[in-house]
């Protein structure tokens, strides 16, 4: 009887602290971006300590509070949020690891907005991608008037304009799961180190600057490049969208592989952990040549040839 009103506190506190955020996030602009990443964390912190049907039960009282703090259109986001919530506690009740648990949210989060668009285009007739792309079409056009008006030839500048839009176009679903993983990742973190701090046992990743992805990523990455470079695909084809899509996500993972490889170097060095900000951005803004860092490290591992100099 004592332990089943401690399940009642316990939850109507987390209700609370769910409501608190929630509504922090939905009218405080200024706090919106930073109370976002913890809206799941009441979920994961009742998951840490009861099991899933009593969490449940709590996370459909926060859809209610929802109603009353928002409207009905806030309901699907809160579905999604406590959802996150109980993923990322499940799994860390579970004993999995820490990228388990971002996976698992990933999953969780692209599975769920999935469902999200899908209803927006069946009950509400909302098409985001579709008004995202007459976005596009606006900035094209302004675009061309703009160039043209600077005195260019107005064919060869329709057909760059055109072909870099196109481009954009088509890339457009992997940066929606990249976008996506991004986000599992910022909520993932912060609540981990939250429960964390509350004296709850979580996973911990891997240091970063060991990285290392499958040396399979090359061989991939390489024969994507091949069969574009060779089949000419034209844009617009199916081929074309899923040869496009493929080589962004790879990039992005040669991206973080080369950046890794940069503060493995920082590190080696001993250089204090400041320069890794103005690392960072060098990286960002030379992202081919961090892409490149990224293969050859995977490639040839020149983590051990760093190493090996600095013993040396």
């Amino acid at each position: 009887m004592q332990d089943q009103a401690r399940r009642i506190t316990y939850g109507a506190m987390m209700i609370a602290l769910f409501a608190l955020l929630l509504a922090f996030t939905m009218y405080v602009p200024l706090l919106s971006a930073l109370t976002l990443l913890f809206i799941p964390l009441p979920i994961t912190l009742y998951r840490l300590r009861y099991d899933r049907l009593s969490t449940l039960l709590v996370a459909a009282c926060t859809w209610l509070i929802t109603l009353l703090i928002g409207e009905l259109l806030s309901i699907p986001s809160a579905i999604v949020l406590s959802a996150v919530g109980f993923v990322i506690g499940d799994t860390v009740r579970t004993g999995k690891s820490k990228l388990y648990v971002f996976m698992a949210t990933g999953l969780t989060l692209l599975v769920s907005l999935s469902l999200l668009y899908l209803g927006s285009v069946w009950f509400f007739k909302m098409n985001p991608i579709e008004q995202l792309l007459q976005q596009f079409q606006s900035i094209q056009e302004e675009a061309l008037v703009m160039l043209t008006g600077m005195g260019n030839s107005t064919r060869d500048i329709e057909k760059m304009v055109a072909e870099a839009f196109t481009y954009y176009q088509t890339i457009v679903p992997s940066l929606f799961i990249l976008s996506v993983f991004i986000a599992a990742y910022l909520f993932v973190m912060p609540i981990l180190a939250v429960a964390a701090r509350l004296r709850f046992e979580v996973p911990k990743f891997a240091s970063f600057l060991t990285m290392r992805l499958p040396f399979a990523t090359v061989v991939v990455y390489m024969v994507l490049l091949l069969i574009s470079i060779l089949s000419q695909t034209e844009q617009g084809t199916t081929l074309y969208l899923m040869e496009a899509n493929a080589i962004l996500i790879f990039r992005f993972l040669f991206f973080i592989q080369g950046l890794a490889l940069i503060y493995f170097a920082l590190h080696t060095m001993k250089l204090p952990g400041i320069v890794n900000v103005p690392a960072t951005l060098l990286a960002m803004f030379l992202s081919p040549f961090t892409v490149m860092l990224g293969v050859i490290d995977i490639a040839i591992n020149v983590r051990a040839w760093i190493g090996k100099d600095k013993r040396g």
